[in-house]
This record gives C-alpha cells, structure tokens and sequence, in this order.
C-alpha cells in the first residue's frame, strides 16, 4: 500500500496537471502575465511533488530551485541531466511567482512588466516539460505509473490514497 508522502506527491501533481490546464487559454487571449504565473505554479508544484516524496514540506515558500538542487537532484539519477537543463528556466519561472500574478505586493511596491510573447511560450514550454520530468521522478521513486490527463489523475489519486484525503465540508 502507498505511503503519505506518495499521497502527497501525486496531490502536487494533480494541482500542477490543473495549474498547466489555464496556460494555452490564456496564451490564446494574449494574458503573457496569467500564462507565466500559471507556468511557475506548474513547476513550484511539480518540484514540491518531487520533494514531498523524499519526505521535504515547504508548503509556505514560493523558493523551490534551491530545494531541487539541494535534494531532487542528486535522488534523480538518470533524470539529472534533464532536471539541469531545465533549472535555468525552472528558476526563471521561480523568479516572476509575485510580479506575474500581482501588480503591487504585500510591501506596496508595484510591478509591470511587458512580456515577450516567444520567451512566455518558451518558459511555458519549458515548465509542462519540467512536469513531466518531475512525474518521471516520482513514478521512478513510487514504483507506479501515474495517469497523465487531468481525469485519470485525478481518479487515480482518490483510489490510491484515500486513506490520506481529509474532505472538507
């Protein structure tokens, strides 16, 4: 049977599969900011499945790069290369977390940012690619295929690890 910290894995994966659903949408509006900020959801998310799984919680930090070189990457084994050739832009996408999704921050600075349309569709690339990496990571450490699609995963996560879901009424 599979462990909380599996559980808790494949609950990331779910949020980043559902965070990486809105980033085509709002590539097909012109919303450059939305799609960013959407991208570095996938991959704080993604990077936090891989994390959890070696049993690291950093539920209130936005910071996950360090984390992923840290821990992640040196458990990756074969996937190294790959999670090294995604981290520049893995940290690109940790970097815009605030001014991508909020035009004045919590210390009243205010944020505007004009993006170029090939480097959001790049980095937006590069974060579903970082998903699937991380998926590879924890289907390699889980010993389980995990479902892709958003219903399947979603499925998948409610058979599998019930035992671990607290509903909220």
């Amino acid at each position: 049977m599979s462990d909380i910290k599996e559980a808790r894995a494949v609950r990331y994966l779910l949020d980043a599969v559902n965070d990486a659903s809105i980033i085509v949408p709002a590539l097909d509006e012109g919303l450059y900011s939305m799609a960013i900020f959407h991208a570095q959801q996938v991959s704080e998310k993604s990077a936090k499945a891989c994390l959890s799984l070696l049993d690291i919680l950093i539920t209130d930090e936005h910071i996950y790069t360090d984390y992923l070189v840290k821990f992640v990457i040196p458990e990756s084994k074969n996937l190294s290369k790959d999670f090294m050739k995604l981290l520049p832009d893995v940290n690109r996408l940790e970097s815009y977390y605030i001014p991508s999704r909020y035009g004045v921050d919590r210390f009243g600075k205010i944020h505007y940012r004009k993006y170029d349309e090939n480097e959001v569709k790049n980095l937006c690339k590069s974060s579903t690619d970082f998903l699937e990496l991380c998926f590879k990571f924890v289907e390699d450490k889980s010993g389980r295929t995990t479902p892709r699609q958003r219903e399947e995963l979603e499925q998948f996560f409610v058979e599998n690890y019930y035992k671990f879901i607290r509903e909220l009424r």
